[in-house]
């Protein structure tokens, strides 16, 4: 944050600048873009819990003047793991904007001139309009940019530059696809001891993302058992502020102990360490968690129950996960999983103990 500060807030006053001047000559006061990407199915789920709430959106908000191009960067029609494709609509009366952060069209200062990008600096703060499936696997939701400057508004903006000062540059680093920077920032943070725990949780789970993504899936486990540790006293601190609705950061998510349970399982499955990875599947289903969330870790745990063989267990556990989803997105996903297991079951002849036995290899 340190090393970024300068260029950070040479940002901010040349899209401010860009941006006076661009609203200086339109003619236009409202105004619609569009981002595309992928959100994970717990941060889907906060996103249905906070429809008619606020929202912050920590980082740079990058967006685009042309649905297609949202469509692109969204991935629509595609599958990835438990990912799911969003397409935002983002409502801006220009009249009112400049009370909570500077925006502007970048197009012609963008290495990228054709994707007519407009660029929102960090913090903007949203209301959640609508939200509604349009696929499979594919969401549309409608946001509005503030318009009432009230005390709620302005406890929110204050909360969103709290959760900017710490996470955004590595979320862009990450963004970037620069991880080892990424990593290096998260580490250098930790070292900050007025950090929160709920902040600590949320760079030690981006860790174990990177690591992941780089293969160090033994370095993902010991971030995530980390990350665990602090989770109880930041879910006893949450449930004291329960009388009034907080803001959802989006990239701040505070995983619950069922998410980390489950990433653990699915990095230890990913080393091939088949007996750790059913553990850490059998303690996440012992946590607390949405039907949504006990789908996904049932779905995971028939997938490696099918890797090591064990077809009926995999049918067991992908037929709950399909029971528990049914009016979910993810449902169909699933569906097709148990779909796939069944056929190798046979229908017409009972399974023998030996046989049952000769076909378990983990």
């Amino acid at each position: 944050m340190f090393r970024f500060g300068c260029y950070i807030a040479d940002l901010h006053n040349q899209i401010e600048k860009l941006g006076q001047e661009q609203r200086k000559i339109e003619s236009k006061n409202d105004k619609t873009y569009y981002r595309g990407k992928r959100y994970s199915i717990d941060v889907i789920q906060q996103f249905k819990d906070s429809i008619g709430h606020l929202i912050a959106l920590n980082g740079l908000l990058s967006t685009t003047e042309n649905y297609i191009t949202s469509t692109v960067f969204a991935g629509m029609g595609e599958t990835q793991d438990a990912y799911q494709s969003v397409i935002f609509e983002f409502n801006v009366d220009s009249r009112m904007t400049n009370l909570i952060r500077p925006y502007a069209n970048i197009n012609g200062r963008s290495a990228c001139q054709d994707e007519e990008e407009v660029l929102f600096f960090m913090g903007f703060v949203w209301k959640i309009e609508s939200m509604k499936k349009i696929g499979t696997n594919d969401w549309y939701i409608v946001l509005q940019s503030c318009t009432d400057y009230d005390p709620d508004l302005i406890t929110y903006i204050e909360q969103a530059r709290c959760h900017c000062t710490y996470i955004t540059v590595g979320n862009i680093l990450q963004e970037l696809g620069d991880h080892t920077s990424a990593t290096n920032f998260y580490q250098r943070m930790l070292l900050n001891e007025t950090l929160s725990d709920e902040t600590r949780v949320n760079f030690y789970f981006n860790m174990a993302a990177l690591a992941e993504d780089q293969g160090r899936y033994f370095d993902a486990v010991n971030y995530l058992i980390q990350a665990k540790n602090l989770i109880k006293s930041t879910v006893s601190e949450n449930n004291e502020v329960l009388a009034q609705p907080k803001p959802l950061f989006a990239d701040n998510i505070v995983p619950s102990q069922l998410n980390l349970f489950n990433n653990m399982a699915r990095a230890y499955m990913k080393a091939g360490k088949y007996p750790s990875a059913k553990k850490c599947f059998e303690d996440a289903l012992q946590q607390n968690g949405s039907d949504i969330q006990r789908a996904t870790v049932l779905n995971n745990y028939g997938l490696l129950e099918y890797t090591c063989r064990n077809i009926q267990q995999a049918e067991k556990y992908f037929q709950q996960a399909v029971e528990l989803a049914k009016n979910d997105a993810c449902g169909p996903e699933f569906k097709r999983n148990l779909d796939i297991v069944s056929k190798h079951i046979p229908k017409d002849t009972e399974t023998t103990d030996a046989e049952r036995k000769s076909e378990q290899t983990c």
